[in-house]
């Protein structure tokens, strides 16, 4: 039951705010000692499902998916997760734990800052791979979910106002959750114990993330954007002070 509630709230709010849902699910699910494979496997299957609904509510309800950028996106994404993902072993847990903080509030810092930098649209496409690599990299790094980096980078590289930055986020995390998904798909890993139960729940999030999206204005999206990070911030110190 416990994971299920879990698999809603981080999918209603993750469909909402374009952050997928995954770096509130598995930090949840380790503070409930589940196994990191296990909880990862389990946020990946989540976030997948939810992407696909929450789509489907968006884009029903009028929003557009721009293809060709968020594919570039994606595509750099997936190669820079591989990257960051092979650099884990050369640093310790601690230090990925609180450099992740620091990201977080590097975020937060970008999004209070944001009316008062330059106005960016990245049109390039070398470019726009190469800013998903970046994003990509530090989600492999931290291995806790890339939604935030890439928020933050569509709203301040490609000017997109909150609510149409979250839709194309989350078009670009299902496609690089359906990355992860091969990945275990390939290396036999199937552990559906907990994703049976929070599946349901995420799919159900991710209908209603969807509707709100779209009924929320863009201050509200920000707003709550912001309290996300706020809330990985204070979840994130806690691991580490838990040890």
């Amino acid at each position: 039951m416990k994971f299920g509630i879990i698999a809603l709230l981080s999918t209603v709010v993750g469909a909402i705010v374009g952050v997928g849902g995954g770096l509130i699910i598995r930090p949840m699910l380790g503070f409930f000692d589940v196994a990191k494979g296990l909880a990862s496997f389990s946020s990946a299957a989540c976030v997948f499902c939810m992407g696909i609904v929450s789509l489907i509510t968006t884009v029903k309800k009028g929003a557009k998916i721009q293809l060709r950028e968020t594919v570039v996106l994606a595509a750099g994404s997936i190669c820079g997760a591989f990257a960051g993902g092979a650099c884990i072993r050369f640093v310790s847990g601690e230090f990925i734990k609180i450099g992740y903080v620091f990201a977080m509030v590097f975020v937060l810092v970008c999004m209070a800052a944001r009316s008062r930098l330059p106005r960016i649209k990245l049109k390039n496409p070398l470019l726009q791979f190469l800013t998903g690599t970046v994003t990509g990299g530090l989600s492999g790094f931290f291995g806790i979910g890339g939604g935030p980096f890439q928020m933050t980078a569509l709203l301040l590289l490609f000017d997109l106002p909150p609510k149409e930055a979250a839709v194309q986020s989350i078009f670009i995390t299902l496609l690089t959750t359906a990355s992860s998904l091969i990945q275990y798909a390939v290396s036999g890993y199937w552990d559906f114990s907990l994703a049976v139960y929070m599946i349901p729940m995420a799919v159900i999030g991710g209908f209603i993330g969807g509707l709100l999206n779209r009924k929320f204005n863009n201050k509200y999206v920000s707003i709550l954007f912001n309290a996300t990070v706020l809330f990985i911030i204070i979840m994130q110190i806690y691991s580490i002070i838990r040890g």
